[in-house]
């Protein structure tokens, strides 16, 4: 696997407990690429470059953490994080909660400029969630609260809650100078293993003509209006259909090429390019914003 287990911690569930009533206050914020997101995406920096709570944007610099207001109020997740995580070439600690929605395949790290294998996304469940999974260009696999995992960012990658209940996570970026081993993410390495076995998802095969009918199908009903729905429901459908993650885009393409709405196809394909090959620090892109006004 690209994204796999490399431990595991123990957790108070009392202690939590009254972290995530106060967690529940925080408000969701604009932020960042909220474009991959759809539903309920929330989040929340713990730790980041400025120490500002509302700084949200995963950068590259040159100096050690800080930490925001949320971080200091969550006292127990702190105490874990400093317990069970060294904080050595740490960058930034998110927490991360996905609802009746899901993150689109995506990469990341596209628009930073270091080797793509010195950045190290480790992700630790703080809740169990029963329909919520991640993906890669590999499998569809299911985090369970306690599991560290290393979430192989660089490729694409998506998440989703296909129910209304809470999932926070984790998140925490390193950013190592030259070489390292997963290990030297943990404060006590008796934390460290490989070995666990991860939960992957089990796939339905799919028809030979599938794809072809799909695109036949929404080729007749995508436009301005539907694109957006289009859009995320051909992300969904690899999370239970046994297809590449990349799969969605392609179809999109072809969807929007054999509509013949040129305005469509453009957008796909710039879609496409903005997701999983290339973008700018900073760059947007909107589902919603076209180059003439929508009419009913």
């Amino acid at each position: 696997m690209s994204s796999y287990i490399i431990g595991k911690i123990d957790i108070d569930n009392d202690k939590l407990k009254k972290d995530l009533q106060i967690h529940d206050n925080f408000p969701k914020i604009a932020e960042e690429y909220d474009e991959f997101g759809t539903g309920f995406w929330q989040n929340c920096s713990l730790w980041n470059a400025t120490d500002n709570k509302n700084d949200t944007m995963y950068r590259d610099y040159d100096h050690a953490a800080q930490q925001t207001e949320y971080g200091k109020k969550l006292t127990y997740v702190d105490e874990l994080l400093k317990n069970n995580f060294k904080f050595d070439n740490l960058k930034m600690v998110r927490t991360r909660n996905l609802i009746d929605g899901m993150v689109i395949p995506h990469k990341d790290f596209v628009e930073l400029n270091k080797p793509k294998q010195q950045y190290f996304r480790v992700f630790v469940p703080l809740e169990d969630n029963e329909l919520a999974f991640h993906s890669d260009e590999e499998s569809v696999f299911k985090m369970r609260k306690g599991e560290v995992w290393f979430l192989d960012a660089a490729i694409i990658h998506a998440a989703v809650n296909f129910f209304n209940n809470s999932r926070i996570f984790l998140c925490l970026d390193y950013v190592f100078p030259g070489d390292y081993s997963p290990e030297d993410i943990f404060a006590n390495k008796s934390n460290y293993n490989p070995e666990l076995s991860p939960f992957i998802v089990s796939r339905q095969d799919v028809e030979a003509d599938f794809e072809e009918s799909v695109i036949k199908s929404l080729s007749k009903i995508i436009s301005q209006h539907t694109f957006k729905d289009i859009v995320f429901m051909l992300s969904k459908l690899h999370f239970y259909k046994n297809l590449p993650i990349t799969t969605c885009y392609d179809m999109l393409v072809s969807i929007a090429e054999a509509s013949q709405d040129e305005a469509v196809y453009e957008k796909a394909i710039a879609l496409r390019k903005y997701l999983i090959e290339k973008r700018d620090l900073r760059e947007r892109f909107s589902l919603a914003q076209w180059p003439t006004p929508l009419k009913a």
